[in-house]
């Protein structure tokens, strides 16, 4: 089969690659229809995250059902499925608990060792371990581009405002308008939010923020703190969705947000540090909620309903839509923010 894969930092190309097979009674093997590039596989194509030549990237995935074990009891060869990103055993007291992210047995599609070495779901064939865990059937006449992003981002964006304790009346700013954002803007719209502001500073991404509802502000031209004074009597946001996950968002979240207010933690770090003051977050009584890696098994029945009605729309973001084969274009361009959303059809 063909898949992307990594080559050297900066670099990844289509090769051939053996097709996966069923190694555990309790696989499935998918066979790809659409897949995305996702701002985790830069972090890869970075070097921020180890990979090896020669190993296929890529966690964001639909298709059918190719191959079943026979200890899979809920899919069969032809099941329409979503793939979730992070692969987890659905037994131990973690995923018991809703808790999927912490699983015992924790490993992340196209990580390469990284994530216990599972192929990526940029290729024509993955295989998915816990099958019956770590798929979820897509509603009849569900379009791929509406369904593929329950598997990862739009499920997080849907978790990362749910756990944020949003009320009717709040003022919510996300820091971030990329795709995470994007999906934080509408579930916190879900939520109850009063009002929405997204903070960034491209002018496309804010446009997508408030094709869903937001309120836009450029930060390269107004004072993101300032501008949250502004909108709420000078007390700041109720509460902020950091959706980047770099230390100048994180200190944005903390600056815009009130007195009393919650920061809840969406986007992704590795080795990024701050340097906290903890008698100034003690005075101004501030909630900090880690979201973590999304336990996405555990949300994704309830985003994908959100979808399937109407209350969250996936369709603005997807920018581009390319053959497999020009995967290093698409990586150039969504690196280069040409692209809010690359997908990538076998």
């Amino acid at each position: 089969m063909r898949a992307v894969v990594y080559e050297d930092v900066g670099v990844v190309r289509v090769s051939d690659v053996p097709d996966p097979k069923i190694e555990e009674p309790d696989d499935a093997v998918v066979r790809i229809t659409t897949s995305a590039i996702c701002g985790s596989d830069l972090h890869f194509y970075h070097g921020k995250a180890p990979l090896v030549p020669g190993d296929t990237i890529g966690h964001e995935g639909v298709g059918v059902v190719e191959e079943a074990g026979p200890e899979v009891s809920r899919f069969r060869p032809g099941d329409r499925v979503v793939l979730s990103f992070d692969v987890v055993c659905g037994r131990c007291w973690f995923c018991a608990h809703g808790q999927t992210m912490l699983c015992e047995d924790f490993r992340n599609l196209g990580a390469g060792p990284f994530g216990g070495s599972l192929g990526g779901a940029q290729a024509e064939l993955v295989r998915v371990p816990h099958a019956d865990v770590n798929l979820l059937v897509i509603p009849e006449g569900m379009e791929d581009e509406r369904a593929i992003f329950v598997g990862d981002i739009l499920t997080t964006g849907y978790y990362g405002t749910a756990i944020a304790g949003i009320g009717p009346d709040d003022v919510v700013a996300v820091v971030g308008a990329g795709p995470v954002g994007f999906f934080c803007v509408q579930g916190a719209l879900l939520h109850g939010a009063r009002e929405v502001v997204a903070l960034d500073m491209e002018p496309d991404r804010l446009a997508l923020a408030e094709k869903v509802g937001a309120r836009a502000v450029n930060v390269r031209e107004r004072n993101p703190a300032v501008a949250l004074a502004d909108m709420t009597e000078g007390r700041g946001a109720d509460v902020v969705i950091e959706a980047v996950g770099s230390p100048s968002a994180y200190e944005t979240a903390v600056d815009v947000v009130r007195r009393g207010g919650t920061v809840s933690v969406v986007g992704m770090y590795a080795v990024e540090s701050v340097e906290m003051q903890l008698g100034v977050y003690w005075t101004r009584a501030l909630r900090l909620v880690f979201s973590g890696i999304c336990p996405i098994q555990a949300w994704w029945e309830r985003a994908m309903a959100a979808v399937s009605d109407g209350r969250i729309d996936p369709l603005p973001i997807v920018s581009h839509t390319l053959p497999l084969g020009e995967a290093p274009t698409g990586y150039e361009l969504f690196d280069s923010h040409r692209a809010t959303k690359v997908l990538l059809k076998p």
